[in-house]
């Protein structure tokens, strides 16, 4: 912003549960998102880090829906790390054709 201050926002609602090629297409949806979520079009899926950060501030964060979210990294050629919000794991074993939720952040 203009004064210097920058940071993440989670969004405070899951936007699905899909496919890893498929969750960009429920960030875009504006449907998917609270009202204040749907003011904005540059929601991502979050990285492995910031998975952490939300798992590390979940009291905060809230209304996970279920426990593995994908991550933006790929680990190998058909693999993708995961993140279980509800103990801190984080799992680097689960096929890109698996089904996982999907919770957006966006940089500020």
């Amino acid at each position: 912003s203009p004064n210097g201050k920058h940071g993440l926002v989670v969004a405070m609602q899951d936007q699905g549960y899909s496919k890893w090629h498929e969750a960009h297409d429920l960030l875009s949806n504006a449907s998917n998102h609270d009202a204040d979520g749907k003011e904005f079009s540059d929601w991502r899926i979050p990285t492995k880090r910031e998975l952490n950060l939300m798992y590390e501030q979940r009291a905060t964060v809230g209304n996970f829906e279920s426990d593995y979210y994908w991550s933006s990294l790929k680990f190998s050629f058909s693999f993708v790390w995961v993140q279980n919000l509800f103990n801190g794991n984080q799992n680097s074993d689960v096929s890109l054709t698996s089904y996982c939720n999907v919770r957006a952040v966006r940089a500020f």
